[in-house]
């Protein structure tokens, strides 16, 4: 499920096409598969329509998904290795970012290493979830 964060920094819009990308990458949404409507995605998450079809519209022009005339938004037709092939420019794109703002922070290479080492070590958020739902 997309969590949508109002004190983030990352705009709604991104927020939801960040956790739309996560959901079709994992399977949750198969190539070739209807995604909600803005309507009910809008309801579901609790933000303006206008916030998911600014949403929509980016990954359409990202060829993420695509619509059909009457009948909604889907999943582009993508092999797993296409989108794993997108996931590992994502991570790089946010590694980038990671290692631009340690270095303004005065961290080198090897304290950012460490910090993600330790970051990795720490279970996710999903993984907590599923230890406490068990």
């Amino acid at each position: 499920m997309i969590k949508i964060e109002e004190t983030s920094g990352i705009p709604i819009y991104l927020q939801i096409v960040l956790g739309m990308k996560r959901e079709i990458l994992t399977g949750i949404f198969g190539p070739g598969e209807k995604l909600p409507s803005i309507r009910d995605l809008a309801i579901e998450l609790k933000v303006n329509p206008n916030t998911i079809a600014k949403a929509y519209q980016e990954m359409e022009t990202n060829g993420i998904i695509f619509f059909k005339r009457g009948q909604g938004a889907y999943v582009s037709p993508r092999t797993k290795e296409d989108r794993m092939g997108e996931a590992k420019l994502e991570i790089l794109h946010l590694v980038t970012q990671i290692q631009f703002i340690a270095k303004s922070m005065g961290i080198n290479k090897a304290q950012l290493r460490e910090i993600i080492q330790e970051g990795l070590q720490k279970p996710s958020s999903d993984e907590q979830t599923n230890e406490e739902g068990k």
